[in-house]
């Protein structure tokens, strides 16, 4: 008997451990209930605006006023997903995506971690997230053009991937950069839209132009659509550029604008956990500016009330 309620407890143990590494860490790690964000803001000029301080802000949820809790300008640690289209229409273009996704990974510093997924027929983890930024260049550089075009898998997968709960605090990004349509994917864009909706991630899509017979097929305004819908939600920013060559300084301007970012959270007053979808909005008053970040959050869902079991 004592046998037995030992092994029970050890159990029960075991199972308490497994269910705190699995609880949602948010970002500013004080509360549960605390929603955190980041925001771009920019002038006229489309200029980053930096020098801003909490008093500038006012933050709604469903329109209600917030108290801001926490408020930052410093540098956050990166946490960045690089998704490359491996498919065969990027044959011509892949080797400008490759120096400017490098370049990219080589402008990070020693905190950050970077993976690399590239998506063709499927989608292919190239370099694990981590801090070895050689090791990922070389995997952007050694891949091939080939297949058709996975895109909704590859951001899904990806967006998944950083839902995992993390020990340490960091600045989450997916850029993806494609030139087609989705032609192989499993799951559709409103399943991708969902899961984008439950993440603190910002997502930067770069559109590179299709071949002209293609753009202006209805598959192909579909996906520019999605990837500027997947952006605009998450506080990121869509680039169309005309030519390859133009990739290397939108790389640079993204890596730019995550250093820039403000790091904001409070504490909701709308204290019920109904998993809801809240409505988020960002006010600043410096004249001019325009305001960029996640356009709401999905509440957290208390857990089902246990039921009492019968003895028989």
């Amino acid at each position: 008997m004592r046998r037995t309620a030992l092994l029970l407890a050890a159990a029960a143990a075991v199972a308490d451990a497994q269910e705190r590494r699995e609880e949602p860490r948010y970002r500013f790690g004080i509360s549960v209930d605390m929603v955190g964000f980041s925001v771009t803001v920019v002038d006229e000029k489309k200029r980053l605006v930096t020098d801003l301080d909490s008093a500038s802000f006012e933050i709604y949820e469903d329109g209600v006023r917030q108290s801001i809790s926490t408020f930052t300008r410093e540098e956050v640690p990166l946490q960045v997903m690089v998704l490359l289209d491996t498919s065969s229409s990027m044959q011509m273009k892949l080797k400008f995506a490759q120096d400017a996704a490098t370049s990219f990974i080589h402008a990070l510093e020693r905190a950050d971690e970077v993976e690399v997924v590239a998506f063709g027929d499927r989608v292919a983890t190239l370099s694990p997230m981590g801090s070895d930024f050689e090791a990922a260049a070389q995997a952007v550089r050694e891949t091939e053009a080939d297949g058709a075009t996975a895109l909704y898998n590859a951001i899904y997968i990806s967006l998944k991937k950083l839902l995992e709960p993390r020990e340490r605090q960091a600045r989450q990004a997916i850029i993806v950069l494609s030139d087609g349509a989705d032609t192989k994917s499993l799951v559709g864009f409103e399943d991708v839209l969902t899961l984008a909706r439950k993440a603190d991630v910002t997502i930067y899509a770069v559109a590179l132009r299709a071949a002209d017979k293609d753009l202006v097929k209805d598959k192909y305004r579909e996906a520019r659509y999605a990837m500027g819908k997947l952006a605009e939600e998450t506080g990121g920013v869509t680039f169309a550029p005309e030519t390859p060559r133009e990739l290397s300084g939108i790389y640079d301007r993204i890596s730019t604008e995550l250093r820039s970012q403000y790091s904001m959270g409070y504490v909701p007053t709308n204290a019920k956990a109904d998993g809801s979808w809240r409505r988020l909005q960002v006010r600043c008053d410096r004249r001019g500016v325009q305001v960029r970040t996640r356009v709401g959050y999905y509440a957290r869902r208390a857990p089902p009330a246990a039921t009492p079991s019968s003895n028989r």
